[in-house]
């Protein structure tokens, strides 16, 4: 199974820009694919009475991880032990198909500052399950570490479509856009391979949605346009409406 992580933001974006008299193309960069069941994830699922907290940072990690979850002990059901922590209040929504809810919820912007605010609610040795991508930062680890145990469970994995959309990529290749819309690194990563031979980077017009993913565009000599301060679709509707002097309100 795969599917688009930046569906999901897709849809305000798009409503937005038909409001504001623009167009909104989609052109995925990445793919989110389940990783198999393993062995050492089929371990710690059926011991998960062990850890006192779980820590979601997507709402990829919240499906991939439950829907494993199911295939082991054949429901969602968790240790009444068990204390949930997302990184913002969308990725704890995701809990509730579950029939889960979280118990933290960070009221920072970023992931250093979401790991931050969970050290303050860890308490010495307790163990922390982090069911994350393949291409997760290590933040939370580092913050944790001497304090208390973190389990990394990789649960998802990012790839690069198969497919381009051949006329967006003209559509690039000619000039003929105002602006591209990037919502993580993976997707510059995997746009540069895809585009490396028909384009120049850094002539390139793009936005980010964080300052993680305007640094991987730097590494290729991309300046962008504009970056959002706040890492979700409504920071970055906040950015754009500030560049272009739009009326937005949050």
């Amino acid at each position: 199974m795969h599917f688009h992580p930046a569906q999901r933001q897709v849809g305000r974006l798009k409503r937005w820009f038909a409001e504001e008299g623009a167009t909104l193309l989609e052109f995925p960069m990445i793919e989110i694919q389940p990783v198999p069941l393993s062995g050492k994830m089929e371990k710690i699922l059926k011991d998960l009475s062990r850890f006192d907290w779980l820590v979601f940072t997507s709402p990829n990690g919240v499906h991939c991880f439950f829907e494993q979850l199911k295939n082991i002990r054949g429901d969602f059901s968790l240790p009444e032990k068990i204390k949930i922590a997302t990184v913002g209040k969308k990725t704890a929504a995701k809990l509730a198909p579950y029939g889960h809810s979280a118990r933290f919820i960070n009221h920072g912007q970023t992931g250093d500052e979401f790991a931050e605010e969970l050290c303050e609610q860890v308490t010495d040795a307790q163990q922390v399950l982090l069911p994350v991508g393949n291409l997760a930062r290590h933040l939370i680890e580092e913050k944790l570490a001497g304090k208390a145990k973190v389990v990394r469970l990789e649960v998802y994995q990012t790839i690069m479509p198969e497919t381009f959309d051949t006329e967006v990529q003209k559509r690039i290749e000619a000039d003929d856009y105002e602006l591209m819309i990037f919502t993580s690194p993976s997707g510059i990563d995997n746009f540069i391979r895809l585009t490396e031979k028909q384009l120049t980077p850094s002539a390139l017009r793009i936005a980010c949605i964080g300052f993680t993913t305007a640094k991987a565009a730097g590494n290729y000599g991309i300046e962008p346009v504009l970056v959002a301060s706040m890492s979700n679709s409504e920071g970055l509707m906040v950015a754009i409406a500030d560049h272009y002097n739009i009326a937005f309100n949050v």
